[in-house]
């Protein structure tokens, strides 16, 4: 598992531009994985990692709600089976997407001049500061 997930996350984190569409294609792999892995793990775990999962399905919506667009410009993301064993590096996958669109929309955020964009991108920065939280497990 460790080396599909990982080479998908190199890939997106590669070619991820620093633009809304970046941050939605990482933030719906995100998304997608803490999907699979919540499917994985045993149920404790697992509902920790679904509410990660609609964290950053609302940091989605939120994203698609400001620019109606950005979602047609994303490629499909398969990260592949997980096995419980994985999962310490399926959380630090997760976490890297999450950081990564978290920067990406902390950037766009400084340079943004409409304030509903600047909103939109205040509440998509909570929801993956919240998703990171739940996938890594560090509330600090």
């Amino acid at each position: 598992m460790t080396a599909t997930w990982t080479r998908s996350a190199e890939t997106l984190l590669g070619e991820a531009d620093q633009s809304w569409s970046g941050i939605w294609v990482l933030t719906h792999a995100a998304a997608m994985g803490a999907l699979n892995m919540a499917m994985t793990v045993p149920l404790g775990v697992g509902v920790s990692i679904s509410y990660a999962a609609m964290d950053f399905r609302e940091a989605q919506d939120e994203l698609e709600w400001a620019r109606p667009d950005v979602r047609g410009t994303a490629a499909p993301v398969q990260f592949g089976a997980l096995r419980p064993d994985d999962v310490p590096e399926a959380r630090e996958v997760l976490d890297r997407l999450a950081a990564s669109a978290l920067n990406r929309a902390a950037a766009l955020a400084e340079v943004e001049t409409d304030l509903g964009a600047q909103a939109a991108l205040s509440r998509v920065m909570a929801r993956l500061i919240t998703g990171r939280a739940k996938v890594s497990g560090r509330w600090a």
